[in-house]
């Protein structure tokens, strides 16, 4: 069997984990865990379900991983497993909770003794959970791989399968309707405090 040189840190992880290195799974998983529950949580708006999704994922990737060809970044390659393991979730689940938060599970804040700047990030993040919650499950996806898995155009169409095309509209149609609904909001917002 022949192995190739490694080129990088991620390189010399996956070549590890081939060899069935624990350690070497474990600083994958803990890499990508994050924003694989991201993806997952964009398509599902459930927290338990998405934790779901990303151990399946992460075991679908990590049984297939010598089909992992590295003409793209591990990441992509887990990130698509992952999207389309929450999309069958999500198709086949018909009970979907629309009421949680996809901020609440990215980031924790502690909630004791809160400086102004803590507050203030709470309540941004109230009004971007809101407003993300009011998108279709694929364009809240796509924006979450966008915008806070900071993935490409072309990375997105990977994980997805859309066209460029249709990422790009997607992209400019939620930047439309996350506008709409923050000025409406802040509008009204404004209205309350005078």
């Amino acid at each position: 069997m022949k192995f190739l040189k490694p080129h990088n840190k991620e390189d010399e992880l996956l070549a590890r984990a081939k060899l069935g290195s624990d350690i070497a799974i474990r600083e994958i998983v803990d890499s990508y865990s994050k924003y694989a529950f991201t993806i997952a949580f964009g398509v599902l708006a459930n927290r338990e379900d998405a934790e779901e999704i990303v151990q399946d994922a992460f075991l679908k990737a990590f049984t297939s991983l010598d089909k992992f060809k590295q003409t793209s970044k591990f990441s992509t390659w887990l990130y698509k497993i992952v999207y389309h393991t929450a999309l069958n979730k999500y198709q086949s689940n018909k009970t979907i909770s629309v009421n949680a938060t996809i901020s609440d599970n990215l980031h924790y804040i502690p909630t004791n003794l809160q400086s102004w700047d803590n507050i203030l990030n709470n309540e941004r993040k109230k009004y971007v959970d809101s407003a993300l919650s009011q998108l279709e499950h694929t364009d809240r996806s796509i924006i979450t791989l966008h915008y806070i898995a900071e993935k490409s155009i072309s990375e997105i169409c990977e994980i997805t399968g859309y066209k460029k095309s249709a990422i790009k509209m997607r992209l400019l149609r939620s930047r439309k309707q996350l506008e709409g609904y923050f000025n409406t909001l802040l509008n009204q917002e404004i209205r309350e405090l005078l």
